[in-house]
């Protein structure tokens, strides 16, 4: 006797296998983590004290999100070459989502990125405390960033 599918059968099974296929997929957020193929940070040495930092995220990754931890990695970069304040000379933020994004069938996809200087103690008042960025960060993003 063969198996066959009956007609009643065949909506369940696409249904079944759309959702082992998708399921694992939402909420899947971009990490905060080095950029790899789903995203995540990267930066670059412009000058001695000038560098351009980036946050890609992934179709679920919310902007707010990507904004955020682009000025997380501006933070932690700034601590981490033992400065303790750094200014974003400046920024954007690009919409680098498919057709199909753009057509409202996924979430969109975006792309961050700054150009950012480090201080010692800085003159300028728009300079921000790396390690007040950082808690305020963290604190917002206890999962991702509460180490």
């Amino acid at each position: 006797m063969r198996n066959r599918v009956s007609a009643e059968m065949l909506p369940g099974l696409i249904w079944a296998w759309l959702l082992a296929v998708f399921l694992p997929l939402v909420g899947c957020a971009t990490a905060y983590e080095l950029e790899n193929a789903t995203g995540g940070y990267s930066d670059f040495l412009v000058e001695k004290t000038t560098f351009r930092v980036r946050f890609k995220g992934n179709n679920y990754t919310p902007r707010e999100r990507v904004e955020d931890f682009l000025l997380y990695r501006c933070a932690e970069l700034t601590d981490q070459l033992g400065y303790d304040h750094f200014l974003v000379v400046s920024s954007d933020t690009l919409d680098i989502s498919d057709t199909f994004a753009r057509a409202g069938a996924f979430p969109r996809n975006y792309y961050a990125t700054a150009l950012i200087k480090v201080y010692h103690d800085p003159d300028n008042p728009a300079a921000q405390n790396a390690k007040e960025v950082m808690s305020k960060l963290e604190a917002r993003y206890p999962d991702e960033l509460g180490w």
